[in-house]
């Protein structure tokens, strides 16, 4: 089930501020293992698992991805665009899109050829403003199916690599809304005393909005962030996370010590793997929105690690996946078993 939801959750189209114009598919994978839930006015989706007690976990995974904007229609089917969210123009170049206008247009992005290029221009970074979608219609049709402030994205499915190992746009952050599934498909088997809220925020890629009204809203007791992170490549560090080795455990002055010192503990009886990250300051994730929200709320941040991010391809271990899902699943199970004001105490 887990490789279905990601073909499927990964194609559709959730560019930063249009979550919810798909956001109901999420329903049909939650609905099977919560209780209720809500759409807020931003886009966010909090599913809700009801609990025995007064507590409120909240968990958090951006839904949105990055995208293209229309800025204009040219003569002879071309369209140029600008960014959503953080996109390097070079891993635009030669792919294909769909633009979501009155009607779904297919097209591409292409590139100057070598053979025109003054040689002096051949090795210089290319500019996002230089770059055009062409989708061979003429102007006077094209401006019947698309407008000015249409979104695009990649067009791009999700492949299997080697083993457990996958690439597709957008797992970042649709990995974590995985991570949540599987949590509640796992809290379905254990039960849980708490009252658990899977939110898949909106808004992320531009300024974590949907993990402010969210938690703002759910008033959690506690929170858990997930996102990715760094996943070790040939052209990254030797100190960054591993695929397959587990999440990522986020250590942090903005994190709450006590907590990510439960779950580490949690990890460790239970034998699930998991790996270290260090944020000194601001993370970059829904848990800088969720933190210093309300009177402050205590927060945990775990990434599954992830190579080529902001690009299509994209690539995670699914095993990842599962362990994070379980470990946080067999985590809140001990929570409702501790004494959670004596955790939170500094």
């Amino acid at each position: 089930m887990l490789r279905e939801f990601l073909t499927d959750i990964c194609k559709t189209q959730f560019v930063s501020g249009f979550e919810h114009i798909n956001g109901d598919k999420l329903i049909n994978y939650f609905e099977p293992y919560t209780d209720t839930y809500e759409k807020d006015k931003i886009g966010s989706y909090i599913f809700k698992a009801a609990g025995t007690n007064n507590t409120k976990i909240m968990l958090s995974a951006h839904i949105d991805e990055i995208g293209l904007m229309i800025t204009k229609v040219l003569d002879d089917g071309f369209l140029s665009f600008t960014q959503v969210g953080g996109i390097n123009p070079a891993s635009l170049i030669a792919q294909d899109v769909i633009i979501y206008g009155k009607e779904n247009v297919f097209g591409v992005i292409g590139i100057k050829p070598p053979h025109v290029t003054p040689a002096e221009d051949r090795d210089k970074t290319v500019q996002l403003d230089e770059l055009y979608i062409d989708t061979g219609y003429p102007k006077e049709i094209l401006e019947k199916l698309v407008k000015v402030g249409d979104i695009a994205t990649v067009k791009r499915e999700l492949v299997s690599l080697q083993g457990d190992v996958v690439a597709a746009k957008a797992l970042d952050d649709r990995a974590c809304v995985a991570v949540m599934l599987e949590t509640a498909k796992e809290l379905k088997k254990l039960s849980h005393k708490s009252n658990i809220y899977y939110t898949c925020s909106a808004q992320e890629e531009t300024g974590y909005r949907g993990a402010i009204t969210a938690s703002y809203k759910i008033n959690p007791d506690i929170a858990v962030a997930l996102d990715v992170t760094f996943g070790k490549a040939p052209e990254m560090g030797s100190d960054m996370p591993q695929l397959g080795k587990g999440p990522a455990v986020c250590m942090g002055g903005r994190l709450n010590p006590k907590l990510t010192k439960k779950f580490i503990d949690t990890c460790n009886n239970y034998n699930y793997p998991f790996q270290y990250e260090v944020a000194p300051s601001a993370t970059g994730t829904d848990a800088e929105g969720i933190q210093i929200n309300r009177e402050g709320i205590p927060c945990i941040l775990l990434s599954v690690p992830l190579r080529y991010m902001h690009t299509s391809v994209e690539t995670i271990s699914l095993k990842d996946v599962e362990i994070t899902g379980k470990a946080i699943a067999r985590f809140i199970n001990e929570l409702d078993n501790s004494d959670l004001e004596e955790i939170l105490c500094f």
